[in-house]
């Protein structure tokens, strides 16, 4: 009986050394790359025409928790302006540098299924991506 007991004893400690040792060897990435992944794998374009300091009337979605944009057309200054239940719109306070070329976070956590446009401060042409 003292025998088996030891050989439990031992499988379950090899056991738990054998599992131990293969969470160990597995790296969590920093931050929720997965979710930055399928946010900005649901890109959709945009432009702006001349003339004009908002884009069209866009939605959020699941899939991203904040409002991102990347400009293709030159760096831009904008804000994002929210619709309310009574049609009018709601805009941020500041307006932020989005770069050409790159991401960057517009407005945070937004809710779901939210109405909002791009307000930029020139009423130049501009076009690029958004997600959101």
């Amino acid at each position: 009986m003292r025998k088996n007991l030891k050989t439990l004893a031992v499988a379950v400690g090899g056991l738990a050394l054998a599992l131990g040792g293969s969470t160990v060897a597995v790296a969590n990435p920093q931050g929720d790359v997965s979710a930055q992944v399928s946010c900005y794998d649901g890109a959709s374009s945009f432009s702006k025409a001349s003339g004009r300091h908002t884009t069209s009337v866009f939605r959020t979605s699941t899939r991203c928790n904040d409002i991102n944009i990347k400009m293709s057309s030159g760096g831009r200054y904008v804000k994002v302006c929210f619709k309310l239940s009574s049609g009018s719109f709601d805009c941020q306070s500041d307006y932020k540098w989005a770069p050409s070329g790159s991401w960057k976070v517009i407005a945070t956590d937004v809710r779901d299924f939210q109405e909002f446009v791009f307000f930029f401060d020139s009423t130049s042409s501009a076009s690029g991506s958004y997600a959101a």
